[in-house]
């Protein structure tokens, strides 16, 4: 993803330079003015925030759900996911702030800095130590948590359904199925968690660049 992620990042902090490209344009241009290899700038933070991020967002969801549930005496799951899946996004955001922010500064400015720790270092002497960790909070927020709520809620609710759906019907359920509702669930609650976070991650892009 990180190409993508670097093409995104450019047309979000860049969009003069970008105008009226589209995905393949802005590969292409990047590719041919700066090399190919500036199309993976950014994988190291991109790799290890997303590593971090995934672990606790998916955690704290699965551990929570219970939790939540106990807490408001039983009641609609629905609200249960959701709730817990505003927890877990807002936890993974307090991980992931400064490493989304040192990615956005590699990639928008590649003069910036050699790599992440560089770009911390470099943040912290202009920002303060507090100043990396929280200053873009507010809109590493604005994105992750209508990503994680959305994406998780989604995912729990649609594959639900479809096992709910295929049981009224007395459809065999096997592994093939099951793998479809799985993968079928995955990709709707990965295109609506996309359009649920739009928003905030070119707002993220703005305020770290």
């Amino acid at each position: 993803a990180t190409p993508v992620d670097v093409v995104k990042t450019r047309q979000q902090t860049d969009p003069l330079r970008y105008q009226g490209l589209g995905i393949r344009g802005c590969f292409v241009k990047i590719a041919r003015e700066e090399g190919p290899v500036m199309l993976l700038k950014g994988l190291g933070p991109t790799s290890i925030g997303y590593l971090i991020e995934g672990a606790l967002k998916f955690g704290f969801y699965e551990a929570l759900k219970p939790i939540v549930f106990t807490a408001m005496g039983g009641g609609n799951k629905f609200i249960v996911f959701l709730i817990s899946g505003v927890i877990a996004g807002a936890i993974a955001s307090l991980a992931l702030c400064p490493i989304e922010a040192a990615r956005i500064r590699l990639v928008s400015d590649p003069n910036y800095a050699p790599g992440m720790g560089g770009a911390l270092k470099r943040m912290m002497g202009v920002q303060g130590t507090l100043g990396v960790l929280f200053q873009g909070l507010p809109a590493q927020l604005a994105k992750q948590v209508p990503y994680t709520m959305t994406k998780q809620v989604t995912f729990d609710f649609v594959t639900a359904q479809a096992y709910l759906v295929a049981a009224t019907i007395g459809m065999d359920m096997t592994n093939q199925a099951k793998f479809s509702i799985t993968l079928g669930g995955a990709l709707i609650a990965a295109l609506l968690s996309t359009l649920a976070s739009q928003p905030g991650d070119t707002l993220l892009s703005a305020v770290n660049k």
